[in-house]
Protein backbone atom coordinates (compact mmCIF):
# COMPACT_ATOMS: atom_id res chain seq x y z
CA UNK A 1 0.00 0.00 0.00
CA UNK A 2 1.19 3.50 -0.65
CA UNK A 3 2.66 5.53 2.14
CA UNK A 4 0.12 8.27 1.30
CA UNK A 5 -2.73 5.88 2.10
CA UNK A 6 -1.03 4.88 5.36
CA UNK A 7 -0.54 8.52 6.34
CA UNK A 8 -4.12 9.40 5.46
CA UNK A 9 -5.41 6.47 7.51
CA UNK A 10 -3.22 7.52 10.47
CA UNK A 11 -4.56 11.07 10.27
CA UNK A 12 -8.12 9.76 10.06
CA UNK A 13 -7.53 7.68 13.20
CA UNK A 14 -6.01 10.64 15.04
CA UNK A 15 -8.92 12.93 14.21
CA UNK A 16 -11.43 10.26 15.22
CA UNK A 17 -9.60 9.72 18.50
CA UNK A 18 -9.51 13.44 19.25
CA UNK A 19 -13.22 13.75 18.50
CA UNK A 20 -13.98 10.88 20.89
CA UNK A 21 -11.85 12.42 23.65
CA UNK A 22 -13.50 15.82 23.31
CA UNK A 23 -16.95 14.23 23.20
CA UNK A 24 -16.20 12.21 26.33
CA UNK A 25 -15.06 15.38 28.09
CA UNK A 26 -18.17 17.23 26.92
CA UNK A 27 -20.42 14.46 28.25
CA UNK A 28 -18.58 14.18 31.59
CA UNK A 29 -18.66 17.94 32.18
CA UNK A 30 -21.90 18.76 30.44
CA UNK A 31 -23.42 20.61 33.41
CA UNK A 32 -20.20 22.55 34.01
CA UNK A 33 -20.15 23.94 30.48
CA UNK A 34 -22.08 26.97 29.35
CA UNK A 35 -24.30 26.65 26.29
CA UNK A 36 -21.78 28.54 24.11
CA UNK A 37 -18.97 26.26 25.37
CA UNK A 38 -21.04 23.15 24.56
CA UNK A 39 -21.72 24.53 21.11
CA UNK A 40 -18.03 25.20 20.51
CA UNK A 41 -17.13 21.66 21.58
CA UNK A 42 -19.91 20.13 19.48
CA UNK A 43 -18.74 22.13 16.47
CA UNK A 44 -15.14 21.01 17.06
CA UNK A 45 -16.25 17.37 17.35
CA UNK A 46 -18.16 17.65 14.07
CA UNK A 47 -15.17 19.21 12.29
CA UNK A 48 -12.86 16.49 13.62
CA UNK A 49 -15.35 13.82 12.47
CA UNK A 50 -15.47 15.51 9.06
CA UNK A 51 -11.66 15.48 8.89
CA UNK A 52 -11.72 11.79 9.80
CA UNK A 53 -14.15 11.11 6.95
CA UNK A 54 -12.06 13.15 4.51
CA UNK A 55 -8.81 11.38 5.36
CA UNK A 56 -10.55 8.01 5.26
CA UNK A 57 -11.78 8.85 1.76
CA UNK A 58 -8.26 9.83 0.75
CA UNK A 59 -6.87 6.57 2.13
CA UNK A 60 -9.50 4.58 0.25
CA UNK A 61 -8.84 6.46 -2.98
CA UNK A 62 -5.07 6.01 -2.63
CA UNK A 63 -5.62 2.32 -2.00
CA UNK A 64 -7.84 1.99 -5.07
CA UNK A 65 -5.28 3.91 -7.14
CA UNK A 66 -2.59 1.49 -5.97
CA UNK A 67 -4.48 -1.54 -7.26
CA UNK A 68 -5.67 -0.80 -10.79
CA UNK A 69 -5.18 -4.42 -11.85
CA UNK A 70 -7.08 -5.67 -8.82
CA UNK A 71 -10.12 -3.47 -9.51
CA UNK A 72 -11.17 -5.60 -12.48
CA UNK A 73 -10.61 -8.72 -10.37
CA UNK A 74 -12.70 -7.22 -7.54
CA UNK A 75 -15.47 -6.30 -9.99
CA UNK A 76 -15.44 -9.78 -11.54
CA UNK A 77 -15.53 -11.64 -8.23
CA UNK A 78 -18.26 -9.45 -6.74
CA UNK A 79 -20.35 -9.80 -9.91
CA UNK A 80 -19.93 -13.58 -9.72
CA UNK A 81 -20.90 -13.50 -6.03
CA UNK A 82 -23.99 -11.43 -6.80
CA UNK A 83 -25.12 -13.88 -9.50
CA UNK A 84 -24.49 -16.83 -7.19
CA UNK A 85 -26.46 -15.25 -4.35
CA UNK A 86 -29.50 -14.76 -6.60
CA UNK A 87 -29.75 -18.49 -7.30
CA UNK A 88 -28.52 -19.96 -4.06
CA UNK A 89 -30.67 -21.57 -1.41
CA UNK A 90 -27.94 -22.99 0.81
CA UNK A 91 -27.88 -20.87 3.97
CA UNK A 92 -24.32 -21.74 5.01
CA UNK A 93 -22.93 -20.76 1.61
CA UNK A 94 -24.91 -17.52 1.55
CA UNK A 95 -23.53 -16.64 4.99
CA UNK A 96 -19.98 -17.48 3.84
CA UNK A 97 -20.32 -15.36 0.70
CA UNK A 98 -21.78 -12.45 2.67
CA UNK A 99 -19.00 -12.68 5.25
CA UNK A 100 -16.30 -12.81 2.57
CA UNK A 101 -17.81 -9.84 0.71
CA UNK A 102 -17.94 -7.87 3.96
CA UNK A 103 -14.27 -8.70 4.54
CA UNK A 104 -13.39 -7.38 1.08
CA UNK A 105 -15.41 -4.21 1.66
CA UNK A 106 -13.70 -3.69 5.01
CA UNK A 107 -10.25 -4.23 3.50
CA UNK A 108 -10.96 -1.61 0.83
CA UNK A 109 -12.63 0.94 3.10
CA UNK A 110 -9.90 0.70 5.72
CA UNK A 111 -7.28 0.96 2.96
CA UNK A 112 -5.70 -2.30 4.06
CA UNK A 113 -4.02 -3.24 0.81
CA UNK A 114 -2.52 -6.40 2.30
CA UNK A 115 -5.94 -7.88 3.05
CA UNK A 116 -7.54 -7.12 -0.31
CA UNK A 117 -5.96 -10.03 -2.25
CA UNK A 118 -6.72 -12.38 0.65
CA UNK A 119 -10.35 -11.25 0.66
CA UNK A 120 -10.63 -11.80 -3.10
CA UNK A 121 -9.25 -15.32 -2.75
CA UNK A 122 -11.65 -15.97 0.14
CA UNK A 123 -14.64 -15.02 -2.02
CA UNK A 124 -13.37 -17.13 -4.91
CA UNK A 125 -12.91 -20.12 -2.62
CA UNK A 126 -16.45 -19.85 -1.29
CA UNK A 127 -17.88 -19.45 -4.79
CA UNK A 128 -15.98 -22.50 -6.01
CA UNK A 129 -17.20 -24.77 -3.22
CA UNK A 130 -19.66 -27.34 -4.50
CA UNK A 131 -23.23 -26.91 -3.36
CA UNK A 132 -24.38 -29.31 -0.69
CA UNK A 133 -27.31 -31.36 -1.92
CA UNK A 134 -30.49 -30.91 0.10
CA UNK A 135 -31.05 -33.50 2.81
CA UNK A 136 -33.49 -36.24 1.94
CA UNK A 137 -36.80 -36.02 3.73
CA UNK A 138 -38.25 -39.08 5.35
Amino acid sequence: MSSDADQARQLADLFASMAQEIDAYREQHFNDLSVPQRTILEDAIQKLDDAHDTFTSIAIQDTLNALPDDISQIAAITTQAQKTLKHLNEVAKIVSIASSLAGLAMAITTADYGLIPTAIVSIANVLNQPDTPPAATA
